[in-house]
Order: C-alpha cells, then sequence, then structure tokens
C-alpha cells in the first residue's frame, strides 16, 4: 500500500495541496445544515478509503476545493455547538469517494443534529453511522 504524504496550505479560502502528484484530481466539498444554508468553518475529515490512513483534517470556510492525489477516500464532518448549559452534535454521512486524475469530485456534506441518546451508543455504532472516530471518541 502506498504511503502518502500531503502537505495542506491554504491560499485565499481554497486548500491545496502543496506536494502534488502528476496523478491527482480536485474534490470540491461543501458542508450544509439540516436547512441547506453553508457551515462555515466546519471541520473536514478525509480518510484513506480503508481508513489506513488519516489524510486531513481541516476547517473551510463552509465550501473549499482541495487538489488529491488520485485514490479512495472518506470524507466526513461534525460539529459540537454550545447551546446554553448543552452541547449539540451534528455529524455528516461519511462519503466514499473515487479521486480520479484530471477529474473534478464534488462532495455535499449535509450535517444532521444528532439525538441526545446517542452517548448510550458505543463507538463501533457510533463509527457505522458515519461519525468520524477521533469524534465517536469523545462521546465515550
Amino acid at each position: 500500500m502506498k504511503k502518502i504524504l500531503i502537505l495542506l496550505a491554504v491560499f485565499t479560502g481554497t486548500a491545496a495541496w502543496a506536494a502534488q502528484p502528476e496523478n491527482s484530481g480536485t474534490v470540491n466539498i461543501t458542508v450544509l445544515d439540516e436547512n441547506g444554508a453553508v457551515v462555515s468553518e466546519a471541520p473536514i475529515y478525509i480518510f484513506g478509503e480503508n481508513k489506513t490512513h488519516f489524510s486531513a483534517g481541516k476547517d473551510v470556510p463552509g465550501t473549499t476545493t482541495l487538489t488529491m492525489a488520485a485514490g479512495e477516500y472518506r470524507i466526513s464532518s461534525a460539529v459540537i455547538k454550545k447551546n446554553g448549559d448543552y452541547l449539540d452534535r451534528f455529524a455528516s454521512h461519511e462519503a466514499h469517494i473515487q479521486v480520479v486524475a484530471g477529474d473534478n469530485t464534488v462532495v455535499v456534506l449535509t450535517l444532521k443534529s444528532i439525538d441526545p441518546g446517542i452517548e448510550t451508543l458505543g463507538y463501533t455504532e457510533l463509527t457505522k453511522i458515519g461519525v468520524p472516530a477521533d469524534i465517536a471518541r469523545s462521546f465515550n
């Protein structure tokens, strides 16, 4: 399995992979709330398809375009917001994508409210429903 070294750079609100291989494509990622509004500064999580490596975690201004090495990836987002004495939790589905050299892939992640009873779910159940591993660990 190839090891991927990816350096993230930010230029005028658009992130790009600094060490771009010739065999790359672009991925446009947009994070929305349940009402369809763009969520500014939402963290995105990018893993290799088999979660063999964590490629990036980045706050994005609601939408961003990345240049990524060709391959298979999983992309998701999750946000925790303080609401008075409570924490409201939101998570997106996990998009499975294939980046093809020279192609553009569009990913739209919609954050949905996580039921307050989710604390009773274990790590395995949380990751099965698409909650990123680092977020799932914080529930337990």
